[in-house]
């Protein structure tokens, strides 16, 4: 132990000492960049103002054009602005009883799961420690897709429910953000005291992980909601599909197989997510429910939507090649993410290809002004440019989008949307990791190089 513990030592000390030979950026020139970046990173007033006032009407505007129009930029314009009621029509119908009924079971249903199924551990690290989380999503989510075809299959309801109500259920969501936002609002300003104040603190949260009940709020909402009604919303399409034409077309069996894979990796892996960037950093915010509400379960279901509603079905081959890249695409996300969560889970001893790794000890101070360390990987998958894991995500969206042809540019804009948000992302996440690091970040970016395609960017 003694020896391997030497030999780490000497690896990584030789590595970072050649880095700092290699960077021409002196400590003087990071402090100047570190300043500016954090004034940058403060979001004006004005800014979340405007998103908060289009990102609503945007979002169902999408979401209309897709369902109703399966994405075809003229039809959608002429409804909205030649045709009464004109862009109210945007608006799903609210009082749609089925869609209650079904929204209010789906609610019901989960916080049974969560509280009844049985548990694994998952262990979550953060500079303030480490904990053990209690994790079922998986299970949660394979048995109430079971429970969904099973009362199908029995004639309780119709397999296209959700499908054929699916308008008024994210509505029915969009309010359900609105009343959890309004009383977390209220709970800060009657209990801690510690009230929301400003529009950015509206928009962004000011509290990481708001537990009712003792429920992580928003690794719930994620896991139960965003990511559980989009299986449903998949196996109704199929049901539709198949009422609708007769048979089901080849590009909607592979689109929903591809996405199936991908929505039962994300339960399995729940540990990934726990410890992903996006779990541990971002607040719970009104953007943040919004996202996993509604903006979420629009996007992510937008191809299946529109290959269910048109028998739109590419060629064999174009369903092949696009299924290998989705999900080799994914597969090697998964594989980048494990890499990166057993690494740090190690403290640095994991061997990565049979071999010591690469990494660098970045030191940075906490709020409260302790100095603490993270490993930066530097090897693997993580050797080969910055954000792998963006890179595989973005082609996996991509290849689920690919499936519909090209009916129109409307069709495709989840998907460029979702590829546009990880590569603002992934400079939103160096920034900070500058801001952070410092100098050892500047030595990680001269040792590996590209940030997303190794040679080229």
């Amino acid at each position: 132990m003694k020896e391997l513990q030497r030999i780490r030592r000497s690896s990584l000390s030789g590595s970072t000492s050649s880095l700092t030979r290699r960077s021409s950026i002196s400590q003087k020139d990071i402090q100047a960049l570190q300043e500016t970046l954090q004034k940058q990173q403060k979001v004006s007033a004005q800014v979340v103002l405007a998103l908060l006032v289009l990102v609503p009407p945007a979002t169902f505007f999408i979401f209309y054009s897709i369902s109703m129009h399966t994405g075809l930029f003229v039809p959608t314009i002429t409804a909205l602005f030649f045709r009464f009621p004109f862009v109210l029509q945007c608006i799903p119908p609210l009082w749609d009883t089925v869609a209650w009924k079904f929204s209010i079971v789906h609610c019901a249903i989960q916080l049974i799961f969560y509280w009844v199924l049985p548990h694994d551990h998952a262990l979550v690290m953060s500079s303030a420690g480490d904990q053990l989380r209690e994790i079922n999503s998986f299970f949660s989510c394979i048995l109430t897709c079971l429970l969904y075809v099973l009362g199908a299959s029995a004639g309780i309801y119709k397999g296209d429910l959700v499908y054929i109500h699916f308008n008024s259920i994210i509505l029915i969501f969009a309010i359900l953000a609105v009343v959890i936002w309004a009383a977390l609002i209220a709970s800060y300003h009657f209990g801690t005291g510690n009230s929301v104040t400003t529009i950015t603190e509206f928009w962004f949260g000011i509290e990481n992980h708001p537990k009712v009940l003792d429920i992580d709020l928003k690794s719930f909402i994620r896991t139960r909601f965003t990511f559980v009604i989009w299986p449903l919303f998949v196996i109704s399409a199929l049901y539709f599909h198949k009422i609708t034409y007769g048979k089901i077309s080849t590009s909607l069996i592979c689109a929903s197989s591809v996405q199936l894979l991908y929505i039962f990796q994300f339960h399995w892996n729940e540990d990934l997510y726990l410890n992903s960037l996006d779990s541990k950093r971002c607040d719970c915010g009104f953007y943040r429910l919004w996202a996993d509400f509604v903006l979420g379960p629009i996007i992510y279901t937008s191809p299946i939507a529109v290959l269910a509603a048109t028998n739109r079905s590419v060629g064999l081959i174009s369903n092949g090649l696009f299924c290998i890249t989705a999900v080799g695409a994914m597969i090697f996300t998964s594989k980048c993410d494990r890499q990166k969560y057993e690494f740090r889970k190690s403290k640095g001893s994991l061997k990565v290809g049979g071999v010591d790794p690469f990494f660098i000890s970045a030191k940075y101070r906490t709020d409260s002004g302790e100095t603490n360390a993270n490993l930066l990987l530097g090897s693997g998958h993580w050797g080969v440019c910055r954000h792998p894991n963006y890179t595989s995500e973005a082609i996996s969206f991509l290849a689920f989008s690919a499936f519909q042809g090209f009916p129109s540019v409307l069709a495709h804009l989840p998907a460029i949307f979702v590829s546009l948000f990880l590569l603002v992302r992934a400079f939103t996440d160096e920034n900070r990791c500058l801001i952070k690091y410092g100098q050892y970040w500047a030595q990680y970016c001269a040792k590996v190089k590209y940030r997303f395609l190794p040679g080229v960017f």
